[in-house]
């Protein structure tokens, strides 16, 4: 059974929003990535194609973005079961430097005591109990 995983925002309104905040064209991003038709970039920002999974690393990079991040949304537009798969399997997820920063914080004010996170309030507060 697929895990539910709440969506704010697709691949390709996150592509459009990050293109939109840079000040590179999408030229400039193509010629970055390796893209010889700047089109391709046209057609990721409005869905009319997928993003490669081998090309998310590199259009991250050129449009300033967390590689992570963007490949957990790719996985979970494009393939979510094969995403859950790899998700159950590893026991783990891939963090995106922002939460595993956060990771870094938990470990040093819970002394690496391997605390019990409490949800307070799903929507805004994450508690540390340490026993």
């Amino acid at each position: 059974m697929t895990r539910s995983h709440p969506r704010t925002t697709t691949v390709a309104e996150f592509i459009a929003d990050k293109l939109a905040e840079s000040d590179r064209t999408q030229r400039e991003v193509a010629e970055q990535c390796g893209f010889e038709n700047p089109n391709v970039i046209t057609m990721f920002k409005t869905g009319a194609t997928k993003l490669p999974l081998n090309r998310v690393g590199q259009l991250a990079k050129a449009l300033n973005a967390d590689p992570a991040h963007l490949l957990r949304l790719v996985m979970l537009e494009y393939a979510p079961e094969t995403w859950e798969a790899i998700e159950t399997n590893l026991k783990s997820t891939v963090l995106t430097a922002n939460e595993l920063d956060l990771v870094h914080a938990y470990r040093q004010v819970t002394g690496d005591s391997d605390a019990t996170p409490v949800v307070i309030d799903r929507g805004a507060v994450l508690a540390i109990v340490v026993a």
